[in-house]
């Protein structure tokens, strides 16, 4: 099997009307007058699945296919990439990793889950976790809905604002972490700068989109949809306080992917030891991964054949994702 050796990243950038210009400080070149709330880092999806978004696959910046998207990395050498993850159903890289910057509240929302993309072939599984990277003074996470309140609370107000009241609220605080599987209601505050991790899917469904507290374009909602997709008190959801003690913490693992906080304050850190493939972004500081610098905001991947198992860093915190 081929060795491949790391790569970095150029992502595909997403214009949000809730966005903002905050990726320029994690070393995005942004367009002009644009508001852009997600640089999906790692992505690989098929055109038709995501046609707001013009070519959906990252462009790989280091080796032999610098230059090339993601997919052509996948569709040629999938074994030296993937080892024995298996690729999507249309054989593309199975994970989607995102930087999102909140200027303002995105929508209230909800992803379908495993029965419901079942029951509809439109829908694609969308399970996801946060970790926040910054957060203003007083930004707040809305998760779930408050202690008693019922599946018909919810149905009553969807789509006004009634919705609001409903909704559980938790400070954003750098360094925290918040597993969001599919189904948990929720929506990013306006002031956080978040690294989500997910399935590869960007099916939405919208309870509420703020359009006039900001005097936004009102925008679908999909009440049906939602109604069918949200799941109440969920015990798979959890959050985890910030430390800033150094090592690696594991955040979370699913069905899909896991994920670990690195925190290097000198020295080494080591990589999983998994078979599979292991995607890097550097959130504060800079690392050095085999020949390559990685710095502030950047996303790299290590192949499944490569040799590479650990990287150098001074005071970095690195989110490391897997299968």
């Amino acid at each position: 099997m081929t060795e491949l050796a790391p790569f970095r990243l150029d992502p595909v950038l997403v214009e949000r009307p809730w966005g903002g210009r905050r990726l320029t400080d994690y070393g995005k070149v942004l367009p002009a007058s644009v508001d852009i709330g997600e640089a999906w880092e790692l992505c690989d999806l098929p055109q038709e699945v995501v046609p707001h978004v013009d070519d959906p696959s990252s462009t790989v910046l280091d080796g032999p296919y610098a230059g090339a998207r993601l997919r052509t990395v996948v569709a040629e050498q999938a074994e030296a990439l993937l080892g024995p993850v298996a690729p999507t159903k249309e054989g593309r890289f199975p994970l989607l990793f995102k930087l999102l910057d909140a200027r303002e509240h995105l929508s209230v929302q909800v992803h379908p889950h495993e029965a419901y993309v079942a029951a509809h072939p439109e829908a694609r599984l969308k399970t996801e976790a946060w970790y926040i990277v910054d957060a203003a003074p007083g930004a707040v996470l809305y998760l779930d809905v408050v202690e008693g309140t019922t599946i018909n609370d919810v149905a009553a107000v969807m789509g006004t604002p009634g919705i609001v009241p409903l909704l559980g609220v938790l400070p954003a605080v750098p360094g925290a972490f918040h597993h969001v599987p599919a189904g948990r209601i929720h929506a990013l505050g306006a002031g956080t700068f978040v690294a989500e991790v997910q399935t590869p899917s960007d099916t939405t469904y919208r309870i509420y989109d703020w359009a006039a507290e900001y005097g936004r374009a009102p925008r679908q909602l999909h009440a049906e949809a939602s109604m069918g997709s949200i799941i109440l008190e969920q015990e798979a959801a959890f959050s985890l306080d910030a430390t800033e003690a150094p090592g690696v913490r594991e955040l979370v693992t699913t069905d899909y992917y896991w994920m670990r906080e690195h925190r290097v304050d000198s020295g080494s850190g080591e990589l999983a030891h998994t078979p599979g493939p292991v995607v890097l972004n550097v959130t504060h500081g800079s690392i050095r991964l085999g020949d390559l610098d990685v710095p502030t905001g950047t996303t790299a991947v290590v192949p499944a054949s490569s040799s590479v198992s650990t990287f150098e860093g001074d005071g970095a915190v690195v989110m490391e994702m897997g299968f």
